[in-house]
């Protein structure tokens, strides 16, 4: 049998992370659902950049990213029912480190050889 006090304990502890993930909501709301991309400071974790955008009438796509962390939160929001659904979270450290991965020509390397000529021997 499950422990109810250990229940509510866990739930209060997720508590100062819900108002954090409200928060962005809140501000799309208040921009009139037209939040570009805004930074928010977070006494917990450091500064998040945040961005939402449309995907239908009654969907929205909320992207939230800790810049100290480099962790990245996908949410889908349906302003029908005001309901918040965590879609997608990762690590991105290992993504930024990455310096050529799915690219098409001309790709970072060339451009850098490109760019070491001489103005004159470069393609045109």
């Amino acid at each position: 049998m499950r422990d109810p006090d250990n229940r509510a304990r866990m739930h209060r502890a997720w508590l100062p992370w819900a108002g954090w993930l409200a928060l962005p909501l809140a501000l799309a709301c208040w921009h009139g659902g037209n939040l570009a991309a805004e930074r928010i400071a977070n006494a917990a974790s450091g500064p998040l950049w945040v961005s939402e955008s449309p995907l239908d009438d009654t969907t929205r796509l909320l992207t939230v990213v800790d810049q100290e962390s480099r962790r990245i939160a996908i949410y889908q929001i349906n302003t029908a029912t005001g309901t918040l659904t965590l879609r997608s979270t990762r690590d991105i450290s290992w993504d930024l480190m990455v310096g050529d991965f799915n690219a098409q020509e001309p790709r970072p390397a060339a451009l850098q050889k490109m760019l070491q000529l001489p103005p004159a021997e470069r393609p045109r």
